[in-house]
């Protein structure tokens, strides 16, 4: 009718998957297809070709035969870590957006090298994490204040597997690193937007290995950090392990006027003698967090103040793992250097 206003609707970007036939990329697809059109999919994996076939779209054995046939917006890429750099340079150069998994990147150098990539073709590179949208995170997030000057943390996350890792996170060239980098990404990331700050914190790490492979492989069964923050005198410690007797993830914070604590499905603010002021619960399905995460990044591909925020956050929780790692092997060369 005249003089109405015809509501302009966005149109659903088109999406290339990149991985999909691992379990995350297979979460993932379901998801996905709710807030985007999924045009193609990329996996050399013999299951691959049926299960593109069963979702009705054409699937490529590379990344570079996608790129010649499909026309897309955006890729999710559900890759192991040792592919995660050259895919995504590769899509930044055809000047597509990138969803991706964690990590952002392995090391503080493809990180920075990602980051321009991404600034100089006007795209976005996000990371899929969970957590920033997770009710009880974000109630985490904004009652932070409430505690006071927060001084001391603790998190501990850890899975109970009866078996070392198996696939590809069971080869050092494929993993390039173990719980830190895999499971330790998450927390790091966390603690990052709990308490941003200009330079990573101070780090003192204890790497441990149950399985004489694993060790062999250098890649760490468990993880123990000591963190201290000089700018504001805020220290913690994180602990990360595959091999535990329960799954368990818990992180406490104690401020000067309160304590704040996190654990999957509650968050709960404490007075200084430990009464609860305020509880947070949230019992849906991990679904729906990923919904919201997926559909966020969607609406805000072209966002460049998200984008630019969302970058530097991952650097910081970049240099922080990659600064752990490269302590670790300093120490480790010097005392093969003594033994000599």
């Amino acid at each position: 009718m005249p003089g109405d206003r015809v509501k302009k609707t966005r149109p659903r970007p088109r999406v290339l998957v990149v991985g999909f036939a691992g379990h995350q990329g297979t979460e993932y697809l379901p998801i996905v297809r709710e807030s985007a059109d999924v045009v193609g999919g990329v996996d050399p994996a013999p299951a691959a070709s049926p299960l593109a076939d069963a979702w009705g779209f054409p699937h490529y054995d590379t990344l570079g035969q996608a790129l010649e046939n499909v026309d897309f917006d955006a890729a999710v890429v559900t890759v192991p870590h040792s592919e995660h750099f050259p895919v995504c340079t590769q899509l930044l150069a055809h000047g597509r957006h990138v969803i991706k998994e964690k990590p952002f990147a392995v090391t503080e150098r493809e990180a920075r090298h990602l980051i321009h990539l991404a600034q100089r073709a006007d795209r976005s590179v996000f990371t899929l994490l969970q957590r920033n949208f997770d009710p009880v995170f974000r109630f985490a997030r904004e009652n932070l204040a409430r505690i006071g000057t927060p001084y001391w943390f603790s998190y501990d996350y850890h899975f109970n597997l009866a078996h070392p890792s198996t696939g590809w996170r069971a080869s050092r060239e494929r993993a390039r690193g173990g719980v830190l980098l895999d499971m330790g990404y998450h927390l790091i990331d966390v603690l990052s937007g709990l308490f941003p700050e200009p330079e990573p914190p101070r780090v003192h790490s204890a790497f441990v290995h149950q399985y004489q492979e694993m060790r062999d492989r250098r890649l760490e069964d468990l993880v123990s950090l000591m963190c201290s923050y000089p700018s504001t005198g805020l220290a913690g410690s994180l602990r990360v392990s595959r091999h535990n007797y329960e799954k368990v993830e818990h992180l406490c914070v104690l401020g000067t006027e309160g304590a704040l604590n996190v654990a999957p499905g509650v968050a709960v603010l404490h007075s200084v003698g430990g009464l609860p002021l305020e509880r947070r619960t949230w019992d849906g399905p991990k679904t729906d967090v990923v919904r919201s995460m997926i559909a966020h990044y969607l609406g805000h591909l072209d966002d460049r103040y998200y984008r630019q925020g969302h970058l530097q956050s991952q650097l910081t929780t970049v240099r922080t793992i990659d600064g752990i790692y490269r302590d670790r092997s300093r120490e480790r060369n010097k005392l093969a250097d003594r033994c000599a």
